[in-house]
């Protein structure tokens, strides 16, 4: 197996049944790398909870492989002016960040997110919330002013330890620390 999940490359050739992508193109290719396409999960828009899913670098071979296939499905065009180096962590913590994102923010009028845990997907939708006029509030670590002090620069409005509670009530919060009591913490 070659690892290598936020992959960003030149298409080489694509197959006969694709449309949207020709030779030459510029492409992302993210985790998720393939799913069945047929049960629930995949019809309901869940595809990341396929029974059946493959993921780019864990068992689909990834990019540092010298070439690689993937499914079309499961590639995204780059726009130019993107960097490899800046467009690669939007195949991974950019889409997982995003669709976190998407979801809370779905038919309500959110004003006041709170994002726990402080790492790669949470910084990329720091900058996208503070873009739409939220107000973010960042947990992070007991102690870790680092990360704190990161998240206001890229716009929080607080930031804190997750023992902490912000300053006005929040009307959402994201969890993308893998700790299960910043759940009830986050619903409080």
């Amino acid at each position: 197996m070659i690892p290598g999940h936020e992959i960003v490359g030149t298409l080489i050739d694509v197959g006969e049944h694709v449309k949207n992508f020709r030779s030459g193109d510029r492409v992302g290719v993210p985790w998720l790398g393939y799913t069945d396409g047929s049960c629930n999960y995949c019809r309901s828009g869940r595809e990341n909870l396929c029974n059946h899913a493959l993921f780019t670098g864990y068992t689909i071979d990834g990019g540092y492989a010298e070439y690689t296939v993937a499914d079309y499905r499961y590639c995204f065009h780059i726009p130019e002016g993107y960097s490899d180096a800046k467009a690669a962590p939007l195949m991974c913590a950019g889409l997982i960040g995003y669709r976190s994102y998407r979801m809370s923010m779905a038919e309500q009028d959110i004003k006041r997110l709170g994002i726990f845990g402080f790492g790669a997907a949470a910084h990329i939708i720091t900058q996208l919330a503070v873009y739409m006029r939220k107000k973010v509030y960042a947990f992070t670590r007991p102690g870790d002013i680092v990360a704190q002090n990161f998240a206001r620069r890229l716009g929080a409005v607080w930031a804190g330890d997750s023992t902490d509670r912000p300053p006005e009530e929040l009307d959402a919060a994201i969890v993308f620390a893998p700790i299960g009591s910043l759940v009830p913490a986050a619903l409080a």
